[in-house]
């Protein structure tokens, strides 16, 4: 299906699913009202309105996706020259990470770069590698965001320190990782819409987290 028509089909799919949704949701906040309700039921509700409003969240996410990948509107981005440095560390305060995770974060660069970025959007963009991350790992770990430079390109690597020696290996992001809704696809997208591209990086067989080109 060519670009053009996916972005048109999801910001359809986002838009028939906001009424009857809401529909449900507003139901549901009636119902919690109800005084009469025993504690199992307005559990019950309330487990109920939780999700709804998650299915929100993600009918807000996919208008996004389909807004920043829809050829025919071009997104218009709000560049302006940043330090990728300050960029990385913006990220690093912004990011929410579950309390349950023994998990540092670390910026790594032993020089700056400038890029005209939004700054808005690709601060997201870095929370949600970093979320994603952080969650996949299973015991205290700190995770890197060394940014690093070459010739034509500014990298950003964000990977635990611990999986930085073996054999690298390059792959397309496996956007079908659960439990991110479409964080992770909306952060590719972002960085697509810079001109830049989001791989993720394999070590020794291990995913080994993401490897951004701007």
């Amino acid at each position: 299906m060519p670009d053009a028509a996916l972005a048109a089909l999801l910001s359809l799919t986002s838009h028939e699913l906001r009424h009857p949704t809401g529909v449900v949701r507003g139901c549901l906040r009636t119902l919690d009202h109800d005084p009469s309700l025993n504690q199992r039921a307005r559990k019950v509700i309330g487990d109920a309105i939780r999700a709804a409003d998650k299915l929100v969240s993600l009918l807000d996410e996919v208008g996004e996706l389909a807004r920043l990948t829809d050829e025919a509107v071009p997104l218009t981005l709000k560049l302006k020259s940043m330090s990728l440095r300050s960029v990385l560390q913006q990220a690093v305060q912004a990011v929410e990470l579950p309390a349950s995770h023994d998990v540092e974060l670390d910026v790594v660069a032993d020089a700056d770069v400038r890029r005209r970025v939004d700054e808005v959007r690709m601060r997201a963009a870095f929370c949600t590698l970093i979320d994603v991350l952080a969650r996949a790992q299973t015991g205290a770990a700190t995770i890197d965001l060394r940014l690093t430079r070459s010739k034509s390109a500014a990298y950003v690597w964000v990977t635990p320190r611990s999986l930085l020696r073996g054999k690298i290996i390059d792959q397309p992001v496996d956007v079908a990782r659960g439990g991110f809704g479409m964080l992770l696809p909306i952060a590719g997208a972002i960085i697509d819409a810079h001109g830049g591209k989001l791989r993720e990086r394999w070590i020794a067989g291990r995913w080994s987290g993401f490897i951004v080109r701007l």
